[in-house]
This record gives structure tokens, C-alpha cells and sequence, in this order.
């Protein structure tokens, strides 16, 4: 790809941002020559913020519901009363994890969760380089993003996966996974 084509792509990109801020703030038809000064510094703040925009929503929409999760290793069951949880993930992430190296860039880590013997949803964890910088410090669980899906597959909306990141950057030496000893184990 040249980088006319780039270029024209990310223009495109940050004219339809503009044209949705402004319609709905509705002082300006027209963003690319903004007439006054509220106008210079609404456009200066859409320029700086629309990069952290692409940053933080790009990962978890990343996360899709991995099909062939099963041919993966069945590697735990984990039965806590009336909710049971099988994890499945790759040979490469239980290898590194036998190891006691942190698990490969790539790695999916797929959670069933059962609910009184009912599948109640899927929780997903994928790991990929640089994925971890949009989030803030107190979040950030190194490059692993999480997604919730339903029973059906879809994504559920309105998830807050902030709780995911929250609970996980306890398990910091563990590589941001509760379940990393259960792969050392794994037969």
C-alpha cells in the first residue's frame, strides 16, 4: 500500500470523526477551516485525542470468540458450588508456562462458564504485543485484552472489562493469569 493511499485512509478516517463531532455539536458545518477560536481548539482537541480513541477501542474489539478454541488443550476445571469453569488455550501457551516463561504473544486463553451445570457464558483472554498500552496504569494486565461473550457466541454489550483488568493485575507474576500454575500442570 503507497502512502498516498495511507494517507487518504487516515484522512478519510479523521474526516468522518470530525464530521460526527461536529454534527453534534453543530456549530460547524465545515471542520477543516474552523472560523473561530472555540472552533481552532475543538479541532486541536479532536486531532489529540483521536489516536488514544483508535488505541483504546481497537483492542477489545480485536477479541473475537476463537472457534476452534477446543482443538486447544483442555487444561482445568475449576468448581467453585454451584459454578464450574473449563479453561482451554494453545500447546505453545502451556509449554511456556511449564517453563516458567510468560505466555507467547498470540495466546487465547478461553473460558466456559457454567452456571448451575448451564453454560452462562464465555470469557476470553488474547494476548497481543502492545495491546496492554490502552489501558491506564492501574489496569494495564501487561498485553492481555479480555472479552465476554454470550452462549450464542456474540458479544455481550455493555460489559465493563475493566473488572477483568482489575482483578488480574493481582496476578502480575503469573503473567496476569490466575489459572497459570493449572497450565504447569496440564497433562
Amino acid at each position: 500500500m503507497n502512502k498516498k493511499l495511507i494517507g487518504h485512509r487516515a484522512c478519510g478516517c479523521l474526516r468522518t470523526f470530525f464530521d460526527l463531532l461536529f454534527s453534534l455539536e453543530g456549530k460547524m458545518k465545515h471542520l477543516w477551516f474552523p472560523s473561530d477560536l472555540a472552533g481552532v481548539k475543538l479541532l486541536i482537541a479532536a486531532v489529540v485525542a483521536f489516536p488514544a480513541l483508535l488505541v483504546t477501542n481497537a483492542s477489545a474489539a480485536d477479541v473475537t470468540f476463537p472457534e476452534g478454541y477446543k482443538q486447544g488443550e483442555h487444561y482445568a476445571s475449576i468448581v467453585r458450588g454451584e459454578t464450574r469453569e473449563e479453561l482451554f488455550t494453545t500447546p505453545e501457551a502451556i509449554a511456556a508456562a511449564r517453563r516458567g516463561e510468560p505466555l507467547p504473544d498470540g495466546t487465547v486463553i478461553t473460558m466456559e462458564d457454567y452456571r448451575q451445570n448451564k453454560l452462562y457464558r464465555y470469557v476470553v483472554m488474547e494476548k497481543r504485543k502492545g495491546w496492554g498500552q490502552a489501558h491506564p496504569a492501574e489496569l494495564r494486565t501487561g498485553d492481555w485484552e479480555f472479552q465476554w461473550f454470550n452462549p450464542d457466541r456474540t458479544v455481550k454489550s455493555g460489559e465493563s472489562l475493566d473488572r477483568c483488568r482489575a482483578c488480574h493485575t493481582s496476578q502480575s507474576g503469573n503473567d496476569y493469569v490466575f489459572s497459570y500454575d493449572k497450565m504447569k500442570e496440564a497433562n
